[in-house]
């Protein structure tokens, strides 16, 4: 796994996670319940915004850098670019509306090289 060490910044390793998937699947109000453990109202993503989670696994002292994308069919480019360097990406999709799983196959058909997906619905 491709992870920068950050010891000098009160962590060992850092990573870059995106979430991906239609407007209004929850993409949004999953990061926020990871990040504050509560669950809010949240306004749909503008662009992109990343909130950043420190975790302590195995003695080891992570910086999760997580990436909210937009999921309108307007901001696709964008997202594209925030790809690089990311060692995750989580697939978010609403399990009542078919289409929001059927759309992530664009993104399942591309070549990643030693990113991990992970499907939530």
């Amino acid at each position: 796994m491709n992870s920068s060490s950050g010891q000098s910044s009160g962590y060992d390793l850092s990573f870059k996670i995106l979430l991906i998937g239609d407007s209004a699947v929850g993409k949004s109000s999953l990061l926020v319940s990871f990040i504050s453990n509560s669950a809010e109202d949240i306004a749909p993503t503008i662009g992109v915004d990343f909130k950043i989670k420190m975790l302590t696994v195995g003695g080891k002292r992570l910086k999760l850098t997580i990436w909210d994308t937009a999921g309108q069919e307007r901001f696709r480019t964008l997202t594209s670019s925030y790809y690089r360097g990311a060692q995750g990406i989580i697939l978010v999709y609403d399990v009542t509306r078919r289409d929001t799983f059927t759309n992530l196959s664009e993104v399942c058909l591309k070549k990643w090289n030693s990113i991990q997906l992970i499907r939530i619905a």
